[in-house]
């Protein structure tokens, strides 16, 4: 939900930008053009999948007790949690 958003925040940016320029609102458009590529660009290339390890993680880290079938690779795995940082790692059992 929040990527629509932020994708539609970005596609508002570049059409403004874009309507204003046209229309005779000068080079500040461009700006605003800048501004809603690179919201787009990041929002569309953001690295959402990460691949599941294969070893425990090192200290520092807790199992949660969530196990699931991974759809993509067949096996089980187990949910690690580093309270420190807020990560989640999911490792293969």
């Amino acid at each position: 939900m929040l990527r629509s958003f932020v994708i539609g925040l970005s596609l508002l940016a570049l059409g403004g930008g874009l309507l204003g320029l046209v229309a005779g609102g000068g080079p500040g458009m461009i700006g605003s053009m800048i501004f809603g590529l690179f919201l787009l660009t990041g929002t569309v290339f953001e690295r959402h999948y990460h691949r599941n390890q294969r070893q425990i993680p090192g200290p520092g880290w807790e199992r949660t007790g969530e196990t699931f079938k991974d759809p993509t690779e067949g096996g089980v795995v187990e949910v690690w949690f580093n309270e420190t940082s807020g990560e989640r790692r999911y490792v293969e059992r």
